[in-house]
């Protein structure tokens, strides 16, 4: 910086008062170099009013992202939030701004409002995929204005209170009935289904959601029906096949009807959701095994038939068998299986003419026999060697499963398992898997074991230091007693002497902080302990005082007589002996020297009070435990009458017997409430009993009366309702019901039964009249809309925005001669200021204008004159509020003026002066063209195209907001006098153009 830079003077906003700059940024002009410099401020500057000022000025919305995201004060961050909110969820024609304000968010809440309001799906759908937490969730299926949103957080919450909370709250069908089906599903295992079911159809805003949770009940109940029949099906085929067995037992044929039986009897108690009982299942089996018997000695008489003829053609098949059996040999038994085999060729007979081929036989069986041996011995050595690796891998595992194994048995395992591995094959499954696994382990437990002695050497200089910071935080404390300092020091002295296992530099850090803790902790519990000695001493009087008042007690209440005190004497003194005790307690610390002394004394005063207050005590209890028995007597009295039926006598036996209970003494007091209420219960059991036989038959009018009641009201509710036939089905149901319903008390039928009638009269009246209550319900939400719309407009036109004048020209081409508004400094200074949300109130309210329909003809409503030209007044009042939207008069204006020109273009280009030359040529050509017809139809496309055209000027026109005053109706009259021109010409030349071509392709057929 130069010298006369520093003579310069400092633009306001570098000032460093911070109100200085708070207003300077309010100063500054909206060009990119100051709003670098507001930007600059928002971000960086320390004081919170700055920065404030600064990001009021601010209206990127990347900038308020960043700044949200770097912003430390709570309150800042939340107004930024908010903005960026208003952002995401503000109407746009585009869903830049919103994704930029939606990345700035993080709040659960902020998220759930862009998902629950934002106009634009990816933003919604953003938003959405950002929040996670269930109730929130649940806030934005029952709240949100998209219903596909709705459903989107329904189907993600897993939570099934939240989901029957969404499904009987929300208003969103698709939403609802998800939410509704995934609760049921969460809770069809657990039981509970009905009742979640009842429940939402009972409670639920959507009649979606009712008709759903009450079609899921049917399906129950359907399940069930179809559940009953099916059992009864089941056991009838159990009884079919019953009878099928015992019919075999009787006639035995064959084995595969038994088969077939039991196969049957296998599928009914195996596939199906029914259980059979013990007692059929015994009987089935007892059948069974009759049925079997039977078989079996048909069989055998049979075989035994068949034996003898089969028995030499066995021979051979059963030596061939042995052959290829041994041949086949594998395993452990290989030995034990070829002896077995010799021993069965041995034991064969055969026939003299079979010896040859019995020899040739013999030796295939001697080579099958040595081949099988040697194939034993193989597999023995391999089996070894895996039955030893397998136990050294349980071994390992058993090894890595204890707490603290053997270094020397851990290394043993694992060299044996190397060496024995590697010729070992393919080992069995599991075996190198647990080996490994146990390998691992055994790392792993070296890991912790490492780690864990760090950890306590770490806890344990923690310790150290929370010691001595509690030490020199307590010593200066005035709390501090002196049980804690002399705990403290000791804890200290401890630690000095057994130091913790680390490195010597920072050993003797420790040692050292330890002995300054101890050092300034040793003058305040040298301090304390005086103190304490003070108050023993102190103590030691008051203790003398309390041995007086005992001996004082001991000769007031005469307990040295050989009688004693009065009973009621004991009982006082005891009490008075009580209050000394308690305060002895808060003087129990004396002197060391002299405390026994005192003690001794105390006990001889107060000894022998004690023990007259036992004696007494005792003997209290005993009369007391006396009046207990004569009470259990009376309390089992009283419960063998408590059900009985002869109410009267019965009643006065039982009110003797409560007499009875009031003369008797007081109990135990551990007993007094246990006894009281088992005798007051059988009392209150009989009398309940007695009062409910009374009031029997009032229950049923009650009854009655409650349900003609609940009728009423139900009627009463839907009198004023204005869902005509849901209602007027609902009702006349009830009036079948009230039909069912039984009598109520003489006094009150008529005029329940009144009540219930005016109900229903007065719906049916109103059901008579449903399509005028209908038309005067929509006519007065539209007038409403009106109202509310001339409320916002200003009291008197405002003169500094006028409109076109009457009689300006306008030109052909759209353009206008004259300005629409007066320029702004000829603007008069007293114009109104519109409120800030005008044109978003206005927006709102042609939003829900449009969607109403007419009760009148659309040419014929005063309403609709009422509206527009409230809407005209609100934009004349308040031009500049409206500039740069839709409303914006001048913008509407050239739109209507180019919309003017391009519908009398198309009339210009269909009309043409009638005797000119091109008008000759165009019907010379119409007149070639009727012999053609893709001539005709082209001409006739082109006629479509135009009228496509106007129609969309229309639709475009309709969206356009209004003009005020002369020159507005002037648009209007000429832009509707072009459309009904062209569409006279439309009609006519597509019309002849198709009369003409049905008559050539008429002719031409």
């Amino acid at each position: 910086m130069s010298f006369l830079d520093r003579f310069k003077p400092q633009p306001r906003w570098k000032h460093p008062d911070p109100e200085i700059r708070s207003a300077a940024i309010g100063e500054m002009p909206d060009d990119p170099e100051h709003r670098q410099i507001i930007a600059e401020l928002a971000g960086s500057d320390e004081d919170l009013r700055v920065r404030r000022a600064a990001i009021g000025r601010v209206d990127a919305v990347e900038e308020l992202v960043a700044l949200a995201g770097r912003e430390p004060d709570r309150d800042l961050r939340q107004e930024l939030s908010e903005r960026l909110v208003a952002v995401a969820i503000a109407p746009a024609d585009s869903d830049g701004d919103a994704a930029l304000a939606l990345a700035g968010l993080d709040d659960q809440k902020d998220l759930s409002s862009v998902a629950k309001a934002s106009p634009h799906d990816t933003i919604r759908t953003a938003a959405l995929g950002r929040i996670h937490d269930t109730k929130i969730l649940g806030s934005v299926a029952r709240q949100a204005a998209d219903p596909q949103t709705a459903l989107d957080a329904a189907m993600r919450i897993a939570d099934h209170s939240e989901l029957l909370n969404v499904a009987t709250r929300t208003e969103h069908r698709d939403a609802g009935v998800a939410a509704l089906e995934r609760a049921a599903e969460g809770v069809a295992a657990a039981g509970g289904l009905r009742e979640i079911l009842e429940q939402a159809a009972n409670r639920a805003k959507s009649k979606a959601v009712s008709k759903r949770a009450r079609a899921m009940i049917q399906a129950i109940d359907d399940a069930e029906a179809a559940r009953s029949a099916a059992l009864e099906a089941w056991q009838q085929r159990i009884a079919a096949v019953m009878a099928r067995l015992e019919a075999l037992v009787a006639a035995p044929s064959n084995r595969l009807q038994l088969e077939e039986a039991e196969a049957e009897w296998r599928e009914l108690s195996g596939g199906q959701p029914f259980e059979i009982d013990q007692e059929t299942q015994a009987r089935f089996g007892a059948v069974v095994a009759e049925a079997n018997d039977a078989i079996e000695r048909t069989e055998r008489e049979e075989a035994e038939r068949r034996a003898e003829a089969e028995r030499l053609a066995a021979i051979r098949a059963v030596r061939i068998a042995l052959c290829d059996r041994v041949s086949a040999l594998r395993g452990e038994s290989v030995n034990d299986e070829v002896e077995k085999a010799r021993a069965e060729w041995e034991g064969l007979q055969g026939p003299d003419e079979q010896e040859v081929e019995d020899a040739e036989l013999r030796g295939r069986f001697e080579e099958a026999c040595r081949h099988a041996i040697a194939r034993e011995q193989d597999r023995a050595r391999f089996e070894r060697d895996h039955a030893r690796l397998e136990e050294l891998s349980q071994e390992a595992a058993r090894l890595a499963a204890e707490e603290h194994p053997r270094e020397h048995q851990w290394t043993a395992v694992v060299a044996e398992w190397q060496r024995l591995q590697p010729d070992a094959g393919e080992l069995p499954p599991g075996v190198l898997e647990r080996f490994q696994a146990a390998e691992a382990a055994a790392r792993q437990r070296e890991e912790d074991r490492r780690a864990a002695a760090e950890k306590a050497l770490k806890l344990q200089v923690q310790r150290i230091d929370q010691l001595i910071e509690r030490a020199h935080k307590r010593a200066p404390a005035e709390d501090l007693t002196l049980r804690e300092a002399d705990r403290a020091a000791r804890e200290l002295r401890a630690v000095i002497d057994a130091p913790p296992s680390v490195e010597e530099h920072e050993l003797h850090a420790i040692i050292e902080r330890v002995r300054a803790a101890l050092t300034m902790l040793s003058p305040k519990l040298h301090e304390l302990r005086e103190m304490d000695e003070w108050k023993r001493f102190a103590n030691a009087a008051v203790q003398e005082e309390l041995i007086a008042k005992t001996e004082v007690l001991h000769a007031k209440y005469h307990f040295d007589r050989d009688e004693g005190p009065p009973p009621e004497e004991v009982e006082k003194a005891a009490r008075e002996l009580h209050d000394i005790q308690e305060r002895w307690k808060q003087v129990a610390e004396a002197p060391r020297a002299q405390a026994q002394a005192l003690w001794h004394r105390y006990r001889q005063a107060a000894d022998p009070i004690q023990a007259k207050a036992r004696e007494f005590f005792a003997h209290r209890a005993e009369e007391r435990a006396g009046n207990l028995q004569k009470k259990l007597v009376i309390i089992e009295r009283a419960e063998a009458l408590a059900d009985s039926t002869d109410w009267i006598k019965t009643a006065d036996e039982l009110k003797k017997l409560q007499a009875e209970w009031q003369q008797i003494g007081p109990v135990p007091r551990q007993d007094m409430k246990a006894t009281w209420k088992r005798f007051r219960d059988a009392c209150d059991r009989f009398f309940t009993r007695r009062n409910a036989d009374l009031a029997q038959r009032k229950e049923v009018w009650s009854a009655n009366l409650a349900k003609k009641e609940a009728l009423c009201d139900r009627a009463e509710q839907l009198a004023a309702s204005r869902d005509w036939e849901r209602a007027a089905a609902e009702i006349r149901r009830m009036q079948t019901e009230w039909k069912s319903v039984g009598p109520v008390r003489r006094n009150k039928s008529e005029a329940i039964w009144h009540r219930f009638r005016a109900a229903c009269d007065t719906f049916f009246d109103r059901y008579k009249r449903r399509d005028e209550i209908e038309l005067e319900a929509k006519q007065a939400d539209r007038e409403a809309l009106v109202s509310e719309l001339e409320s916002l407009a200003p009291s008197a036109p405002a003169t500094g925005a006028a409109v076109v004048p009457e009689g300006e020209p306008i030109g052909a081409d759209g353009t206008d001669s004259a300005p629409s508004v007066l320029p702004a400094d000829q603007a008069p200074a007293s114009a109104p200021l519109p409120p800030g949300d005008l044109v978003e109130r206005v927006r709102s309210l042609r939003t829900r204008w449009n969607q109403t329909t007419p009760v009148v003809r659309q040419g014929a409503d005063p309403l609709s004159a009422r509206f527009v030209g409230a809407l005209e007044r609100l934009i004349a009042g308040y031009p500049e509020a409206f500039k740069g939207t839709e409303l914006d008069v001048e913008a509407s204006r050239q739109k209507m003026a180019k919309l003017c020109g391009r519908v009398e273009g198309f009339v210009a280009d269909v009309a043409g002066p009638a005797g000119s030359s091109k008008a000759l040529a165009d019907m010379l050509r119409e007149a070639l063209a009727a012999n053609t017809i893709g001539g005709r139809a082209g001409e006739e496309s082109k006629w479509r195209a135009m009228a496509d055209e106007v129609r969309q000027a229309q639709s475009v026109w309709s969206r356009l907001g209004p003009v005020p005053g002369d020159a507005g109706r002037e648009l209007s009259d000429r832009f509707h006098r072009a459309c009904n021109r062209f569409f006279d010409q439309y009609r006519r030349k597509v019309a002849s153009q198709q009369h003409s071509r049905g008559r050539q392709v008429t002719t031409t057929g």
